[in-house]
This record gives C-alpha cells, structure tokens and sequence, in this order.
C-alpha cells in the first residue's frame, strides 16, 4: 500500500525516506542520496544543515537553494522550526571578510541561458514584493515570492551567461535572496532566515558586491540582536564595516554603524551605543542618493532616526527615544506601515518608561489600527512586550482597552 502512495506521488515521511535510500544503498553495493532516489523534497535534519555552509564552490549554492526552497513551500515544521546555529555567523563573516575575487563557472551546454533581462526581472520582482512587505507585513505573499525564487531565480544559477551577466545575476540573486530571508524572519521562522541569509552571503561574494555583502551582514546582525545574542550581533555589525570600509557609499556604512549600536543598547551599554549611533549620523550626513545602491533606499532619515528611539527605548531611556522617535514618526514615508507600527510602540514603550500608561495605551491602540492585517511576528512581539511593560497597569481603563483589543484581534496568533 506504501509503494502505490509513494509511486502516486505522495512523500513518506523522513524517517522513512532515509531508511529506503539506506536498504537500496545495501541492495545495490553503493550509496543513493535522497536525491538519487528522487526524495529530495523530503526534509531530514542533515539536508538542511547543508544550507548553513558558507564554504564551497558557488556551484554548490543553486542545489542548496533549491532544496531548502522545496522545504520552505512545501511547510514541512522540521524546516519552518529549524533553529538557529550561533556559530555559522562566525564561520561566514569570516570566510567573507578573508575572500578573495573568484572566477565564474563557464557552463556552454547549460540550461538555462541567461541574459540582462532575466536578472532585470529578478530586480522588478524583488522590489514589488519589498514594498509588500512593507505595507503589508512579511507574511503577506510570502508563498508566492519563495516558488516565484524557487522556479524562476535558482535554476538562474546554473545555468549559462557571460562573466558580466553572471556577476550581475548573484548580486541580483542575492538581493532576493535577502528579502526571502527576510520574510522568514518577519514571521519568527529564525532557523530558516538565518540560511537564507548565509546563502545570500555567499551569493553576494561571489557577485564581487562588497556593499551587498556587508548588507547581508548586517541583516544578520539584526536578527542576532532580536534573538538576544548581542555580543555576536555587534562581530557582525563590525565585519560588515571592516569589509566594506573604502568601498561602500555614505548610506550602507550608516546603516551598518546603527546595527552595531543597536547591539550596544541591546547589551545595556550606552557608551557605545552613542558612539556607534554617532558614527551612523557622520556617515549619513554625507549621503549621495545617486551614489547608493537602490537596495539601501529604504534607509533615510526617517529610519535612522527609528534605530536611535529603538536604541534608545532598549537602554529605557525615555526623553532620548522620544526625541529619536517624533523625528522617526514625523519624517516616515506613509507606505511603510509596518515601520510606523514599529515607531508607535517603541514610542508607547517610552512613554511607559516616564510612568505615563494612559499615553502609551492610547498610541498602542492607534498603532494596532495603524497596523491593520500586518503579518509580522516582530510586530507581534512588539505588542506581547508593551503588554508585558504595561502589567502594573492593567487596571487602567485605557490599558485594558489596549489589551482587549489585542487579545480580539490576535488571539489566533501563536509564539
């Protein structure tokens, strides 16, 4: 009954899977692959380690890819739950900061053959589904953005271009690969986040795009620093610094400067926080729009001035978040809603931090109207921790309003 489930296209479990390729393996004199046998999809702890190395040819980039792609559509919790592995943030801002250029794969009889209009569309995708996510929260289309990178942009990798278009095609697929990265990490799916991001790492060294590298670095900075694990967050906001110093333009050397002070104020140190923050306001002050890549667009006044009230908010430093977070708050493009959600409760934390629970309860309650079907575990975490901060006051009419009103409108949502 098993073999006509699986010859009718139904997967077995893992389990099962690696228990078929081992008896085949004993049968035959030799060893099957999950993919040999054509189980590929089938997700097993080790396959998806695979995704957690930095090091190898980029050739070995497009089949880790697609198999954590697969993974990823397919939903399977051993992908979607996977955790995070400290020591690979090591491990790849290391191999990056010591890489060296590295020639193209040439592959004359591959398929497909890919020229400057691909990788254009791989750019136009991406920033539609960057701006989505925006308004919209990561979760928002997530599953067609990631078989959109699965059918369309990994098998790019593979296949045949010239030198030029190749080094443009893995700066273009890097970019993507970022923002894939990124919406897992906007919903909570840090283990997996964190492969995307390390493939994207190694995509971008390839392309030769220092800047973009240093990016990749910072978003795993952020994320580190979300995940509490401050002193790994500011190595990694430094290598993107280090590695690109000469390099980069005005507005990515900013952006890296307040991850790193970001780190600091999440390690409770102030000192260092404001000399990092300080450096990100020298660095922007010298900002060329036209100099930057379009990737760091997003990055203007507005959300510099959102680093320092969440730097700020972090060390419960309230008249200082407030000050970053009215310029944050005044200078925000409208379109990016989940930033203003973000502004608004770090501003509600702070006003809880001068002992005004009624003020910040009232913004919460504008925030959670701000944010509307916003499908992002960040934002939610928001909420859990303003609610947290404001356990004191539950009593309060306005708070218990907050909390009513988030319990109704997230109570389906789970940690």
């Amino acid at each position: 009954m098993d073999v006509k489930r699986w010859l009718d296209g139904v997967k077995p479990r893992p389990t099962t899977a690696r228990f078929i390729a081992e008896a085949l393996s004993r049968k035959a004199g030799t060893t099957f692959t999950l993919d040999d046998i054509g189980l590929a999809s089938v997700v097993t702890p080790e396959t998806l380690e695979r995704s957690l190395a930095h090091g190898g040819g980029i050739s070995d980039v497009g089949s880790r890819l697609l198999g954590l792609t697969r993974r990823d559509l397919a939903e399977d919790p051993v992908a979607l739950q996977s955790v995070v592995v400290p020591d690979a943030w090591g491990e790849s801002l290391i191999a990056w900061l010591l890489s060296r250029p590295e020639p193209l794969p040439t592959r004359e009889l591959a398929r497909p053959s890919v020229g400057k209009w691909d990788v254009q569309a791989i750019r136009a995708t991406t920033e539609l589904f960057a701006n989505m996510g925006f308004q919209f929260g990561g979760g928002h289309a997530r599953s067609a953005l990631v078989q959109y990178y699965n059918r369309e942009v990994v098998p790019m990798l593979d296949g045949k271009f010239s030198e030029p278009v190749g080094r443009s095609l893995y700066a273009a697929a890097a970019e993507i690969t970022e923002l894939v990265a990124w919406t897992a990490y906007d919903l909570g799916r840090h283990g997996l986040a964190q492969r995307y991001f390390l493939q994207g790492l190694r995509l971008a060294q390839a392309s030769g795009d220092r800047m973009l590298g240093g990016l990749l670095l910072a978003d795993m900075s952020h994320q580190a620093n979300y995940l509490g694990r401050y002193d790994q967050a500011i190595q990694l906001a430094r290598a993107a610094q280090e590695g690109c110093r000469g390099v980069a333009t005005a507005t990515p050397m900013a952006l890296f400067c307040a991850m790193e002070a970001r780190a600091h104020a999440g390690n409770g140190d102030e000192v260092e926080c404001a000399r990092a923050l300080l450096e990100a306001e020298k660095h922007f002050a010298k900002s060329n729009v036209a100099d930057d890549p379009s990737w760091v667009g997003y990055f203007d006044a507005a959300e510099l001035a959102s680093e320092g009230a969440h730097c700020y908010r972090d060390l419960k430093r309230p008249s200082q978040a407030m000050e970053f977070v009215g310029q944050a708050v005044g200078l925000c493009d409208p379109m990016y809603v989940r930033t203003l959600a973000f502004d608004r409760l770090v501003q509600a934390a702070s006003y809880v931090h001068m002992g005004e629970p009624v003020q910040a309860a009232t913004l919460a309650l504008e925030a959670l109207d701000l944010a509307g079907p916003l499908k992002s575990e960040r934002y939610l975490r928001y909420i859990r921790d303003l609610q947290s901060d404001l356990a004191d006051y539950a009593e309060e009419g306005q708070v218990a309003a907050f909390n009513a009103a988030a319990i109704e409108k997230y109570s389906s949502s789970s940690d």
